[in-house]
């Protein structure tokens, strides 16, 4: 079975959907499949027009000159740190609970990984390692258990068949 997540329909029965909803919001998955850091088609002529936020209410990314338009709304700001989107931990905890990820350090804050990390080099390991119970990346704490957001909405939903977007890795086996 192929692991992926989206949620423009979840895939699985709909008693299976009411339970895991109350767990992953459906906006953590639209958030997932959605592409940050590009430049905002609504504003092509500003400066500053790089998509780095995404509405919760809305179900939409957009640019710091939207914000009016999402002035009342929940919205999370997406960072960038090693090529890839992060969101700051403290923002994402009241919204989602966020135990179990993997935080990493960054400009005195930390950060959660959206997607999965990818495994730029083989890296020495011991069995020792503390490693994402999804995908097998090595973790820095031993307390933690996935490497990224997305790991962990996968093994929420597990053993259920949910197709939504982009594949992800399963742990080797």
């Amino acid at each position: 079975m192929r692991n992926s997540l989206a949620f423009h329909g979840l895939h699985a029965p709909k008693t299976q959907q009411r339970s895991k909803l109350g767990v992953v919001p459906p906006w953590v998955i639209v958030m997932y499949n959605s592409v940050f850091f590009s430049n905002c088609v609504h504003h092509p002529n500003e400066k500053k027009k790089e998509v780095d936020k995404f509405c919760i209410d809305c179900l939409q990314s957009f640019c710091t000159h939207c914000l009016p338009s999402h002035a009342f709304h929940k919205h999370i700001k997406i960072r960038r740190y090693i090529y890839s989107d992060v969101i700051n931990r403290q923002d994402l905890c009241k919204l989602f609970n966020c135990s179990g990820i993997q935080a990493y350090h960054t400009n005195k804050a930390k950060v959660l990984f959206l997607k999965q990390r990818t495994q730029s080099h083989q890296q020495q390991s011991s069995s020792r390692d503390c490693k994402c119970s999804i995908c097998g990346k090595t973790l820095q704490d031993n307390t933690s258990l996935y490497c990224s957001i997305a790991c962990k909405v996968l093994n929420i939903y597990r053993d259920e068949e949910i197709y939504v977007g982009l594949p992800l890795t399963k742990k080797p086996s």
